[in-house]
């Protein structure tokens, strides 16, 4: 025999319309004509519902649209009602029954509308991914209002992130059209403010050079009147929100940055999830960028690093173990082919380099471009390996230097 318990677990796993309604009936709240018109409003409902997701002409569909509509009239019922069942019965007498369903419907559509996350761009609300996510809530087991209420906040909360991002980006002097996520942008919003004295402006590539240097040094901490006075006039929402952000940066990120590892080109290019947003500024001098962060690169580039040329010649000279620099000599070329002729091209020493001295955002490209193109047309080029097309005196392979190198000859010298 069950206990009283389970009897009561069993009664209260139903579906909330189910509850509302066999109260209101055992009560005498709900009238045998009123009882009768939501029989014949469910038969309408459920074809309505199985014509919007599919098809009223097969018995499965017709089960599913009568699953759905009792979870849409639970949604809306227990929501209007606060989980009353004497105001649900009375509500269940009163209104009209289809327009419960419709308002279940209307809570999940709205649901449906706010942010799911704090990327700005968001997904586009369609038609197609309003059927989508209806056809998940209401086919679902139980979408009961808690999780509605559970989902709501968290998406609102999403819409406030994303209000005060856009806040703070007027604020701190960037365009609202360049912002596409929430996180990266309050980060560098928190650096900024966190480092005493620094402009509050969003900064450039080379302003966050020196924002993450500043920011490295032990002493540095925040100054909290520094952070109440940037928010003094903005609305009470967005002041907590600072604070728990500055309150995270200072958990989280700042260890980060002090990690002796993680120079401020690798915190600009992090794969980690822990981005930072920075202003793209075409008068910046993409070189200085590059002086901050890559000084060895910069130096043995000579600041050219975007030229194939001084790469190839660079390259070239790792793989064969001569101290790399931006331009070949003619005596160069040919210790190039020779060592490349008696040991070959050392692979692994030019993709290290690559890792050690360039800009992190440039590595990916640097290493196709040496192993998709530069080490197989040189092995082939520098080679005097055909019989029929004999090069014992570099001639061939020193036209391709000079045609694909920074070379300083011309012309077949030897």
């Amino acid at each position: 025999m069950a206990t009283a318990a389970t009897a009561l677990a069993t009664f209260d796993s139903r579906p909330f319309f189910d509850k509302a309604l066999r109260y209101g009936v055992a009560q005498g709240i709900i009238s045998a004509e009123q009882l009768h018109t939501i029989q014949a409003d469910f038969a309408k409902g459920i074809v309505q519902i199985a014509h919007y997701f599919g098809t009223a002409h097969l018995r499965p569909e017709l089960e599913l649209a009568l699953h759905r509509m009792v979870n849409l009239i639970s949604l809306n019922l227990e929501n209007l009602s606060g989980g009353d069942l004497q105001l649900a019965a009375s509500t269940l007498q009163n209104k009209k029954f289809l327009s419960l369903s419709k308002g279940g419907s209307d809570m999940l559509k709205q649901l449906h509308a706010m942010p799911e996350n704090t990327l700005l761009a968001g997904s586009l609300v369609s038609a197609e991914s309003q059927r989508a996510y209806l056809d998940e809530k209401t086919a679902a087991h139980s979408f009961s209002l808690a999780d509605y209420r559970a989902e709501r906040a968290l998406r609102q909360e999403n819409q406030h992130m994303i209000d005060f991002t856009l806040w703070l980006a007027t604020r701190m002097g960037a365009s609202r059209d360049d912002v596409d996520d929430a996180d990266s942008l309050i980060r560098s919003a928190m650096l900024v403010i966190f480092v005493d004295q620094a402009p509050l402006h969003l900064p450039t590539r080379t302003a966050f050079v020196g924002l993450v240097k500043a920011a490295k040094r032990a002493r540095a901490t925040l100054d909290e009147t520094r952070l109440g006075a940037f928010v003094t006039d903005a609305p009470a929402e967005f002041q907590r929100l600072a604070r728990a952000a500055m309150a995270r940066f200072i958990d989280t990120d700042l260890p980060q940055i002090r990690n002796p590892d993680h120079s401020a080109d690798k915190l600009l290019h992090a794969d980690s999830g822990q981005c930072y947003f920075v202003v793209e500024n075409l008068d910046e001098d993409v070189r200085e960028y590059d002086r901050l962060v890559a000084k060895e690169w910069d130096r043995v580039t000579r600041g050219k690093a975007d030229d194939p040329a001084v790469l190839a010649t660079v390259f070239l000279f790792v793989a064969t173990g001569i101290p790399p620099k931006a331009s070949m000599l003619l005596k160069e070329g040919k210790e190039v082919i020779r060592i490349f002729r008696s040991s070959g091209l050392n692979s692994q020493a030019v993709l290290d380099f690559i890792d050690a001295h360039a800009p992190e955002a440039e590595r990916e490209d640097l290493r196709r471009f040496w192993t998709d193109d530069l080490q197989h047309e040189a092995q082939e080029q520098l080679a005097d390996t055909d019989p029929n097309w004999p090069d014992a005196h570099m001639d061939r392979a020193l036209d391709y230097l000079r045609k694909t190198c920074s070379a300083s000859w011309k012309g077949r010298n030897r």
